[in-house]
């Protein structure tokens, strides 16, 4: 016949252990790639708790000018980003960044 059904089940055991670390090996190396989204997910919830940090009646004003100003020309909404893109890349060449203790 075979094996005892103990030396079995031990095989699967061993089998299932095997194929488990495997996939987390994997589960890892795949993850890897989602590293600068979840990057970009942290920058945009930090600027928002530093604008909530602000009164509504600094923001609220700001915001509107700021939404006025781009429906005048919804073009800015592209075009201004790209306009300020080199000071930023500027700005972080000559500030590296801060690392954390």
């Amino acid at each position: 016949m075979g094996l005892p059904r103990a030396e079995q089940l031990r095989q699967r055991h061993l089998s299932l252990r095997r194929r488990s670390r495997e996939l987390r090996v994997r589960a890892g190396v795949q993850t890897e790639s989602l590293r600068p989204l979840f990057g970009w997910a942290d920058r945009v919830q930090d600027a928002w708790h530093w604008l909530r940090a602000w009164p509504p009646q600094v923001t609220l004003p700001v915001a509107g000018l700021a939404g006025l100003w781009l429906a005048r020309r919804p073009s800015r909404l592209l075009s201004l980003p790209l306009r300020l893109l080199p000071l930023w890349r500027l700005w972080q060449r000559f500030n590296p960044p801060r690392r954390a203790r």
